[in-house]
């Protein structure tokens, strides 16, 4: 009788204890809009054709990197652990992404621009008002299009010539965010990523990118600590 109250004060205490490191702990959304500029990568051999595929256009000479612009809407959803003064949030990271992959060919600008739905997860490490995170996934373009100097092209995803006709990412970031009350926050951050491009199904190539930018957005959850 005797160990079973000892076991029973010993959970209790353990019940308790958890609570208290946890008091902060709770559901987690935040809505952010990056904006960022986008250095294209291309990856793999240059030959007669190449992507991006142009209509009634061959290519050759030497490559470079050209300068594109990226955005979007993104939601991060998911729960935060807080252990008082710092916190674990563990979320997802869906939403729209709108990507621009350009690189230069013996001084004629080229690129790929593409809408797509983005996938993926991202954990947070929280330090009071600051957050990093570190996470990936993949980008799934539904639309999009190949630009050659002053012209573009619409991209025909039905008879895609990638395979998989999908993006991966990874990325890093880093907000601060200031609290209206306990569960509002805004934030204001900075980011770096680096996407993988579509895989051409006939050519040794791609183009990658190397993403820098800002983002700006809304915090809905408590604060760490609270």
């Amino acid at each position: 009788m005797n160990k079973i109250k000892k076991l029973s004060l010993v959970f209790l205490f353990i019940l308790v204890s958890n609570i208290k490191v946890f008091a902060g702990s709770g559901f987690e959304l935040m809505l952010n809009v990056p904006l960022g500029a986008s250095f294209g990568i291309f990856q793999g051999t240059i030959t007669t054709t190449t992507i991006p595929t142009y209509p009634s256009t061959t290519v050759s000479g030497s490559v470079g990197t050209s300068i594109g612009f990226d955005s979007g809407v993104q939601a991060q959803v998911g729960y935060m652990l807080d252990f008082g003064g710092f916190a674990i949030s563990l979320l997802g990271d869906l939403g729209y992404s709108y990507d621009s992959y350009r690189f230069s060919l013996s001084g004629s600008s080229r690129g790929m621009y593409l809408h797509s739905f983005q996938i993926g997860a991202i954990p947070k490490f929280n330090f009071g008002t600051w957050a990093l995170g570190i996470g990936g996934g993949v980008k799934i373009p539904f639309a999009g299009t190949y630009g050659f100097d002053d012209s573009s092209y619409t991209y025909d995803f039905k008879s895609s010539e990638y395979d998989p006709p999908i993006i991966g990412y990874v990325k890093l970031t880093i907000d601060q965010y200031f609290y209206i009350n306990d569960f509002l926050a805004i934030g204001l951050g900075a980011y770096i990523g680096y996407d993988i491009g579509l895989q051409s199904k006939t050519e040794d190539a791609r183009v990658d990118s190397f993403d820098i930018g800002i983002q700006l957005g809304f915090k809905f959850g408590p604060r760490p600590g609270y």
